[in-house]
């Protein structure tokens, strides 16, 4: 397979397993690929012949995000690394976790196969939605929601590589493979046409129920992020700020209907139903959905198990701690703010062995010079509801987009358009009060420190979760962000935690955007490499 780029994987691959059909082809090597017409082909006339299976393949779409190449563990784990944390392996000194790594790394190559393996998915569903006899109504939800998740994947395509070639149609030939990058304005425009046109086709959240599906508040609520990206770098269109704005109102002041969102009132809770399978479509708007302990067909996840506390009890939630704090981050939040202490742990396990099993017995809290020791501890295993506990894979589902998000967002859009209104100060301390955090809005006078407060509330609120480097990133600050603290914990971490300062030092301009992976500039012709790769 691995002389097969994209487009070649993509066409007979998704034509031959569309979405969850893939069993079918376990039997199947690589041999099989190669052949013109393979025996087990699945026709589109087969494939999509009733509801049923159409909603199978709405599924396959969805599937894609839960992989662990993508927010089932290397997204939050290694593709996110920014200042709230570091990779706390001091033997790891190559990879985009410390941002060390070149075009060949198989962790990026991974996440740009599966991207366009959800847009062919795509792609195949809406070509063929249409031959399926079903309530119309029903059929325009699942063809709103493949369209919105095509553009959501081409975003995410966007944000990490810039220019990515455009495709909005099935593969019908093994030969398409030399297709060239699209410019980035040209996806953008693609990405806001597609889901504004399927924000009118799909269900309300309180419709669905929970927070497994697109519901028109969740595109509302992504549009706003698409948009403030867009008005930022590297595209700086000022003018989707009020775009952002549109958006984030519609979820936070609907103009018709109920408002269907509002903060949890507690933080740490938001996590702990994460870790127990419990929805909570209020706040949690969109999650990745990640089920089972690997004990069945279902697709668990990493959360917990790679970000979490380090725990070498199996029984209580084995976790290897891969991610520490950084001191600029446990140092942002005030003395009262019960984020810090649900956000970054407070304490470390402590062991009881008996017979050479380790049972975990207390836990041990840390100094107040003890920081960089400390784990990242948002979802915490022993939460879990799915018994026995996998030791690496846990059913804890990944946030997409939460209501305090699309609270700040508001805020940012509003205060770029009209400066610091009491809608954008508002939402603010709607999110601190939430954790008890001091009111500081009362001292804001300018849009430039209401700029400021936003950019470090998300910081406080956001953290690993996958949002704070793009969000670095558009504010043209990145780079030197990176820098800085590479400097800051040389100067602060010690011998002992020195190494975390390897990421920062290493982020030079090239790392705005990711290579385009080897393989497939080495199999399309029309192809071309990012600037510094």
């Amino acid at each position: 397979m691995s002389t097969y780029n994209l487009f070649h994987h993509i066409s007979k691959r998704t034509l031959l397993s569309i979405v969850l059909f893939a069993a079918i082809m376990t039997g199947a090597g690589c041999k099989k690929f190669l052949d013109k017409v393979p025996k087990d082909f699945i026709s589109p006339e087969n494939s999509f012949k009733d509801e049923a299976s159409l909603n199978t393949a709405l599924t396959g779409i969805y599937d894609i995000l839960g992989k662990e190449e993508m927010y089932g563990s290397n997204i939050p784990l290694i593709h996110s690394i920014a200042d709230d944390g570091f990779y706390s392996r001091s033997a790891t000194i190559a990879g985009p976790q410390v941002y060390n790594f070149d075009a060949a790394d198989p962790t990026i190559n991974e996440m740009w196969k599966y991207l366009y393996m959800g847009i062919e998915r795509a792609n195949l569903l809406l070509a063929n939605a249409d031959k399926v006899a079903m309530d119309e109504t029903a059929k325009n939800a699942i063809k709103g929601e493949a369209r919105f998740l095509r553009a959501y994947y081409y975003y995410v395509l966007v944000d990490f590589w810039g220019d990515v070639p455009l495709k909005t149609t099935p593969s019908t030939s093994v030969n398409e493979v030399d297709i060239a990058r699209t410019p980035s304005r040209q996806v953008y425009d693609f990405i806001l046409k597609e889901m504004e046109a399927a924000e009118s086709m799909v269900y309300t959240s309180t419709k669905i129920g929970f927070g497994g599906r697109v519901s028109k508040t969740v595109i509302d609520g992504i549009l706003a992020r698409v948009c403030l990206k867009m008005a930022g770098h590297p595209l700086n269109d000022v003018s989707k700020y009020a775009e952002a704005l549109k958006w984030a109102k519609k979820v936070v002041t609907p103009d018709s209907g109920p408002k269907e969102h509002q903060l949890n009132g507690s933080f740490s809770n938001i996590f702990i139903k994460h870790c127990a399978d419990q929805y909570d479509i209020k706040e949690s708007m969109w999650e990745v959905e990640l089920y089972g302990n690997r004990g069945g067909d279902f697709e668990a996840g990493r959360l917990g198990n790679g970000i979490g506390i380090q725990c070498n009890d199996e029984v209580f939630g084995f976790s290897y701690g891969f991610v520490n704090t950084t001191t600029k981050l446990y140092n942002s939040y005030g003395a009262s703010d019960t984020r810090r202490d649900w956000t970054i742990a407070p304490y470390a396990y402590t062991y009881n062995v008996v017979s050479g099993v380790s049972t975990v017995k207390d836990s041990t809290f840390f100094t107040s010079a003890q920081i960089y020791n400390r784990n990242i501890a948002k979802w915490r295993r022993h939460y879990e509801k799915v018994l026995p506990r996998n030791k690496n894979y846990t059913p804890v589902n990944f946030p997409l987009l939460r209501y305090a998000d699309v609270l700040l967002m508001l805020a940012e859009a509003e205060n770029e358009v009209n400066g610091p209104t009491n809608i954008a100060l508002s939402a603010v301390k709607e999110v601190r009060d939430r954790s008890n955090a001091t009111d500081v809005t009362t001292t804001i006078g300018s849009a430039a420190a209401l700029r400021t407060l936003i950019q470090e509330e998300r910081f406080r609120e956001l953290a690993f979760e996958g949002l704070r480097k793009h969000d670095l990133i558009r504010w043209g600050m990145f780079v030197s962000t990176m820098n800085n603290l590479g400097t800051e914990i040389t100067n602060t971490g010690g011998t002992a935690y020195a190494y975390g300062a390897l990421a920062g030092k290493n982020v030079r301009t090239k790392h705005e955007l990711y290579p385009i992976p080897t393989l497939e500039l080495s199999l399309n012709r029309g192809m071309v490499q990012n600037p510094g790769w």
